[in-house]
């Protein structure tokens, strides 16, 4: 997508001429753009990743920058849903130890038992034995941060 082709669906999703886009005019340009609903937590990081903010959401020049990361952004997010579905060989849905076990068996991560029961514990935040994939992306995410 060019300069052009952003600025014009800029305009297009800022429809009472706000001079930026505010969060619902962003999960419309992200539906526009990608076909996917930002939820409000992605909404609200890319928003407070904004330095000197002015307006309560993407001004034009911020909106092409978002464009041009966005991209990178989803495919990361496939890898991780990828990397989850290897991991859930049975489909389940979520993870639980064995799987967990399985993961760094596989990689060939030599682990002590307590160093793996203590990370499986900060994902499994709800302590039900499971690491959703929510839960999943979100250490995803946070590592690649890091």
């Amino acid at each position: 997508m060019n300069r052009n082709d952003i600025e014009k669906l800029f305009h297009e999703c800022d429809r009472k001429r706000k001079g930026y886009l505010n969060r619902e005019d962003i999960k419309v340009a992200s539906i526009r753009l990608y076909g996917i609903k930002l939820d409000k937590y992605k909404i609200e990081r890319i928003l407070s990743s904004i330095p000197n903010k002015i307006h309560p959401g993407l001004t034009l020049d911020q909106f092409i920058d978002f464009v041009h990361s966005f991209k990178h952004q989803i495919d990361h997010e496939d890898q991780n849903r990828e990397t989850f579905l290897i991991l859930d060989r049975t489909c389940k849905g979520f993870l639980n130890k064995e799987d967990f076990i399985r993961a760094f068996e596989r990689a060939n991560i030599k682990l002590s038992p307590e160093t793996i029961d203590s990370a499986f514990k900060q994902l499994d935040v709800d302590g039900d034995g499971r690491i959703s994939y929510r839960d999943f992306d979100f250490m995803m995410n946070y590592v690649a941060d890091e």
